[in-house]
């Protein structure tokens, strides 16, 4: 009770403080917010803890002064319920060849849980079946899964798409990653099929990381929603193998990875029993409950209320690290990802001063470091259709750098959206600048992703990299800098130096663009080809 005392008498300090956000300039409105979100009070903002309570409440007190109406109910507050899974470490996963088991090291030869919100699950000599990718993609004529059923089996699967091997732009993408390729994806599809396990295969060059970031990243508590059927819909077990590992096991089955590379790339490949092998496992688990929340308001359209503008961004990080007192141990996370927060709220505060005909929602999510579930949640039980989403923006860890000839667009190629940018940005004398790194599938990689499987359209370009004053070679230092000495680490601070022109510069264009959307009837779409345009269209016919 005293700890509910002092969370509650913490946000009443917190909602009282003297505001100093609303200021005459973009420049220091941005400064005001970025400084406040990332600062030490807010303790690195770790959903569940002290400092996040203190977070949101900010967020929300800006929201209100800005004038904005909550998007459901009477607050801005939106829960996000979620369990927390620790694996003990009891649990294991042994692949079995006729009668001789291979138990697998945990972290070094596999990484393994459970989306079953429970203490214990087991399986018992499930068949492994190789599924190749396993895709099922009609607007490619690909189907991983055709002519077998697995369900109670356990799959072994590939990771991205046949694309990445061969670099054909006519089989998916060529090596620019669809949302086909990406972990989440493949887990999502084997749930739907059936499967009793699930089993990616990690090879970095395709994966675009090493086995550590998989060791890393799956190790330790996990976070996931909460669902109704307590994860009951998931696989069993997810996890991931090294090809090496995996390789060695199969080695007196007749195959190689190599070769199951080769078949799955075959126009004729059928999914196919590896027999002799099978899978066991028992998980035994920690269970917890915690409570977070999104925040999202709206501006009510003048003239098209029941249709919307979206823009999103994560409001949390990372919390605080373990260490001795009197050392920096806060992640306070000002480029990730309070230079995004802030970023929504000079939307609301320019929409403000000139009300739309078409609503604008302004989404904050939370547990996007766990997995993008915060916008998962929203995206699963929206408050609004998502039919009725024009387009989306989102915002997520702009580099404060000065003015750029350029934006990058993360996913270049996948909507009309790019095209209004395009003008928009001619205009300006600038360009678009396409993502450098198509194959690594960093358009997958943040909360725009919820809303985009479903057919909402979706934008991901916050930033340039084209220096106006540095140029090319400039933008890529300073990205470099930041992704080895502050990305995920304390040294993510706010400084009073930064150059945020280039901010404003994005922030310009998108609200151009946004504004144009908000005040017509043009309804963007996907490009022909791309993988969720179908979605979309169906959503519309409804």
């Amino acid at each position: 009770m005293r700890h509910i005392f002092l969370i509650s008498s913490l946000l009443l300090i917190s909602c009282n403080k003297t505001d100093i956000s609303f200021a005459d300039s973009a420049d220091q409105r941005l400064r005001n917010w970025i400084e406040t979100i990332s600062s030490d009070e807010f303790e690195g903002r770790e959903p569940g803890t002290v400092g996040a309570q203190l977070a949101k409440n900010y967020i929300a007190q800006q929201l209100s002064q800005l004038g904005l109406d909550p998007v459901s109910r009477n607050s801005f507050f939106l829960n996000v319920p979620a369990s927390k899974i620790t694996l003990k470490d009891q649990s294991y996963a042994t692949i079995t060849f006729r009668n001789q088991d291979r138990k697998l090291r945990t972290g070094k030869e596999v990484v393994f849980w459970t989306k079953h919100a429970t203490e214990y699950k087991k399986l018992r000599d499930s068949e492994i079946v190789f599924v190749g990718y396993g895709i099922v993609a009609p607007e490619y004529d690909w189907n991983d899964y055709e002519g077998i059923d697995v369900r109670g089996k356990t799959v072994v699967m590939l990771i991205n798409d046949p694309g990445f091997e061969t670099g054909n732009l006519r089989l998916f993408n060529g090596r620019s990653m669809t949302y086909y390729g990406r972990w989440t994806y493949k887990f999502e599809e084997a749930a739907r099929q059936g499967a009793a396990a699930a089993i990616i295969l990690h090879e970095e060059a395709p994966a675009a990381y090493p086995w550590n970031v998989v060791e890393n990243s799956w190790q330790g508590p996990q976070l996931d929603l909460l669902r109704e059927d307590m994860g009951a819909s998931r696989a069993t077990l997810e996890g991931w193998i090294p090809h090496d590992v995996f390789n060695e096991i199969i080695q007196f089955t007749g195959f190689n990875y190599s070769a199951l590379k080769e078949i799955a790339l075959s126009e004729t490949f059928q999914p196919f029993a590896m027999r002799g092998l099978a899978f066991s496992t028992e998980i035994y688990n920690e269970v917890e409950y915690i409570s977070s929340h999104n925040l999202a308001a709206l501006q009510k359209g003048a003239k098209y209320p029941d249709e919307y503008i979206l823009f999103t961004a994560h409001w949390d990080h990372l919390g605080t690290l373990e260490g001795n007192p009197g050392d920096d141990l806060i992640m306070n996370g000002a480029v990730d990802n309070a230079t995004g927060v802030s970023s929504l709220l000079e939307f609301g505060y320019r929409f403000s001063q000139e009300p739309p005909e078409r609503s604008v929602i302004y989404l904050f999510v939370t547990l996007e470091e766990s997995g993008l579930l915060g916008s998962e949640y929203f995206a699963e039980y929206p408050p609004i259709p998502l039919k009725n989403i024009v387009a989306g923006f989102n915002f997520d860890g702009i580099q404060p750098t000065g003015k750029t000839n350029d934006m990058v667009v993360i996913g270049y190629g996948a909507s009309e959206l790019e095209d209004l940018l395009e003008l928009e940005l001619t205009k300006q004398g600038r360009y678009i600048n396409p993502d450098p790194n198509p194959e690594k599938g960093y358009f997958y990689r943040s909360d725009h992703i919820s809303f985009a499987k479903r057919g909402v359209p979706m934008l991901y370009a916050d930033g340039g990299s084209d220096l106006v004053n540095g140029g090319r070679l400039g933008g890529l230092q300073m990205e470099e800098e930041y992704r080895l000495n502050r990305y995920h680490a304390v040294g993510d601070e706010y400084d009073p130096a930064w150059d945020l022109e280039g901010l404003e510069q994005s922030i310009g264009t998108i609200f151009s663009i946004s504004s144009s959307l908000a005040n017509s009837q043009t309804w963007p779409n996907w490009y022909e080809g791309n993988e969720f345009k179908g979605i979309r269209d169906a959503s519309r016919t409804q």
